[in-house]
């Protein structure tokens, strides 16, 4: 594999900064520390690019909190000038690792996704008839820090940008717990060992995809099967013979035993893929795919929230409209008009106490 090396000065260059600092306040003008930042963003930056300059750059303490849905995960969000930097990496690193990626790997990348994902799997269950699916558990918390940076030292060799990959690693906020043991283990061993990547950080989305790139090469190379699709830590292999993926199932654990991760064995269990598959929010089948019910569920509660702080006054209209018009997006790539219609009547915001409504049709529009 190819090192790559004289990236720093790209990185740190004030071109990238600034072209940094665009792609993070995207979506948030309107938050306190964006503006505080954007108010003296020549000073901020400068000040950001002579500490990366002399390499006393140190992030700072992450705001965290839970969510339930679809299932507990803990959301860790970095001071507004570390997402500032994470941006300034990923402009440099984002060409390099793309290059590297395997064709069939869908998160994070453009001209990628999850429309991409589903077509490929569709494309995929029209020529095959099993499938099995396959994900780790708890993926962000188990990546293991020190196998981590061994993969960017075999892609990257210039030492101040591995140094900054490194601190944002290092720098990463204590995950929930997981007690895993693998071959070579002592009793101690989980406690030894630095694991997991924040979600939520940009650099974690990419880092955690690239984290089982050797997974995709080694399923489709080293074990030559053909049917195969990926998004993150989500993925499914597909075959005419039923044995080829029970083996392929064992397999894949076995390696990701390497990377000191564990699958969901309990769901693991190979099915006829005319009976479908549940991934990246569809039900798909080769002729059609549908929304999951758990999405629908999900997108409710979340209208019904926007509901109540509209009306409260804390949340303006054109905010409702861009979280409307990203799920209308992805429930249009199914058969989904007649839901749609049905979810619209919902769809009716007033202030309180005028009488004003937004028509519930509009955001279908």
């Amino acid at each position: 594999m190819k090192r790559y090396g004289g990236l720093w000065e790209q990185a740190v260059s004030w071109d990238n900064l600034l072209l940094a600092a665009r792609k993070a306040r995207r979506g948030k003008r309107d938050r306190a520390a964006v503006q505080r930042f954007e108010f003296d963003l020549e000073r901020q930056l400068l000040s950001l690019q002579r500490q990366l300059v002399d390499e006393v750059y140190r992030p700072g303490g992450f705001t965290t909190h839970w969510i339930s849905r679809p299932k507990a995960r803990l959301i860790s969000a970095a001071p507004y000038r570390d997402r500032v930097v994470h941006h300034m990496l990923m402009n440099v690193l984002e060409p390099i690792l793309d290059r590297h990626f395997h064709p069939h790997s869908y998160a994070c990348r453009k001209g990628k996704g999850t429309h991409a994902a589903a077509d490929r799997l569709q494309m995929l269950m029209g020529r095959c008839r099993y499938v099995v699916q396959l994900d780790v558990r708890k993926y962000f918390p188990s990546i293991d820090h020190q196998i981590l940076k061994g993969m960017f030292r075999r892609l990257i060799k210039d030492r101040r940008m591995l140094g900054l990959m490194d601190l944002i690693v290092d720098n990463s906020n204590r995950q929930e717990d997981v007690t895993d043991y693998f071959p070579g283990d002592t009793l101690f061993s989980p406690q030894e060992f630095r694991r997991g990547l924040p979600i939520g950080n940009l650099t974690s989305q990419w880092l955690a995809n690239w984290y089982l790139t050797g997974l995709d090469y080694y399923v489709t190379g080293g074990l030559g099967i053909g049917g195969y699709v990926r998004y993150c830590d989500d993925f499914l292999v597909l075959h005419n013979d039923k044995a080829v993926l029970l083996d392929t199932a064992f397999k894949v654990r076995v390696f990701l035993e390497r990377l000191r991760l564990r699958s969901h064995e309990d769901r693991e269990s190979v099915r006829p893929a005319r009976a479908g598959a549940a991934f990246v929010g569809y039900r798909l089948w080769s002729s059609h795919r549908l929304i999951r019910k758990s999405n629908i569920r999900q997108f409710r509660r979340r209208v019904a929230w926007m509901r109540r702080e509209y009306a409260a006054n804390r949340i303006e209209w054109s905010d409702i409209r861009l979280r409307l018009d990203s799920w209308i997006g992805h429930a249009r790539q199914a058969y989904s008009e007649r839901l749609l219609r049905r979810l619209g009547c919902e769809w009716v915001f007033a202030r309180k106490p005028t009488a004003g409504k937004i028509p519930p049709t509009c955001a279908l529009v």
